[in-house]
């Protein structure tokens, strides 16, 4: 009995004598038999001419031999392999020296002079530089290539010890994913797991997008005036991704939720609005309205653009959210809400007219808003309302 993959003889303790002894004169391999080639089927000067070639693999390894392949032919090899090496300057030069040089032992070839000497000099850059090019493009893929299969090893040995024959414990996992997160690699759910994991996969990705937006060469928050949409920030993160595992917004979500808990150096911030944005933790409402007042202070100083009717010494002049945005480096929507955020503090007051809704430093009625009064005018608050009571004011 032989296989009828490879042709190997199949040994058994329990067959029938006549069958054991006409297997017994065939020769016991214990490789597999190298290929073997159809000389019914050849073609014409004895090459093999099928179609299709059989591989069988008895110790696994058939994936790692599809990705290869896969990967070869996705990069098309066969073109490089008969392609010359890249030229080196010195035989360049020797080639040109002796290109020079023609005499009567030059084999036959022609020298070059005029405009087709310069023709065919032109004709020689342009494939030396085809070949420097394409063994430049064979060292790329071949890096690329690799950072592949280290990814690809990755994700195969936590799917292997998610699907082994025990479960993996949180522990872990933490482990692969923290190594994972310091070879550089993105954290994925591949490589944390699912199901009870998701805890986990989630907190990574918190701690992921913390990094993300703490990285000064980034500067993702410093570009956004240090506050950016929720929105706008998952957008950014998944194109920074790569295309590897994007992040649904459900996902996104929760990860962004998980700061505070995980008492990461960033905080998510919901508008009156809904809208939510993303910010530094030392970034609050209370900075916001003081960097807004002083702005508006500094108005005092500058006279504006045309004249207007009213002492722009004294009370300065009304603003918009896009001249805003363009001071503190927001987006639009968020300096809108930033500004509706001051005006229901009582800091600032607002002015709709033609030319769009303004803000203004709230000198109408401050009212209840002034929290931060010191005691002695809380004293004096106290000894006017007293006097007020008495009809003595």
């Amino acid at each position: 009995m032989s296989c009828e993959m490879c042709g190997a003889p199949l040994i058994s303790q329990d067959i029938p004598p006549s069958i054991q002894q006409s297997s017994t004169s065939d020769a016991t391999r214990i490789d597999s038999p190298g290929p073997t080639l159809d000389q019914s089927k050849g073609g014409k000067g004895g090459t093999d001419g099928s179609e299709c070639v059989k591989l069988s693999f008895r110790r696994g390894g058939e994936k790692i031999f599809y990705e290869r392949l896969k990967g070869s032919m996705t990069q098309r090899k066969w073109l490089l392999q008969d392609a010359p090496p890249a030229p080196k300057s010195n035989q360049m030069a020797d080639e040109a020296t002796g290109s020079d040089s023609g005499t009567g032992a030059s084999t036959g070839r022609t020298k070059g002079v005029g405009i087709a000497g310069l023709e065919q000099l032109g004709l020689n850059m342009r494939k030396n530089n085809e070949i420097l090019i394409g063994s430049a493009f064979e060292d790329l893929e071949a890096l690329m290539s690799s950072a592949k299969e280290v990814i690809a090893l990755a994700e195969r040995f936590a799917r292997q010890t998610n699907n082994g024959q025990g479960n993996a414990s949180a522990e872990e996992n933490a482990i692969l994913a923290e190594s994972a997160s310091q070879l550089g690699l993105i954290t994925t759910k591949d490589i944390v797991g699912g199901g009870s994991s998701e805890s986990l996969y989630l907190s990574e990705l918190s701690r992921n997008l913390a990094e993300f937006l703490t990285d000064d060469s980034r500067g993702v928050l410093k570009k956004a005036g240090g506050i950016i949409t929720l929105v706008d920030l998952w957008a950014m993160f998944n194109r920074a991704r790569g295309g590897v595992e994007l992040v649904s917004p459900a996902d996104f979500e929760k990860a962004a939720r998980l700061w505070s808990k995980l008492k990461l150096p960033v905080r998510l911030r919901t508008f009156r609005s809904g809208v939510m944005v993303v910010q530094s933790r030392d970034r609050t409402d209370g900075t916001t309205v003081r960097a807004i007042l002083a702005w508006l202070q500094d108005l005092h100083e500058f006279p504006p653009d045309r004249e207007v009717p009213w002492d722009w010494q004294m009370f300065g002049r009304g603003v918009t959210a896009q001249e805003a945005a363009e001071r503190f480096g927001w987006s639009l929507g968020v300096a809108e809400e930033e500004l509706l955020m001051a005006e229901e503090r009582g800091e600032l007051c607002r002015e709709e007219g033609l030319e769009g809704l303004k803000f203004w430093v709230n000198y109408i009625n401050p009212g209840d808003h002034k929290k931060h009064r010191t005691k002695a005018q809380k004293e004096n608050d106290a000894v006017m309302k007293a006097l007020k009571a008495s009809g003595l004011l």
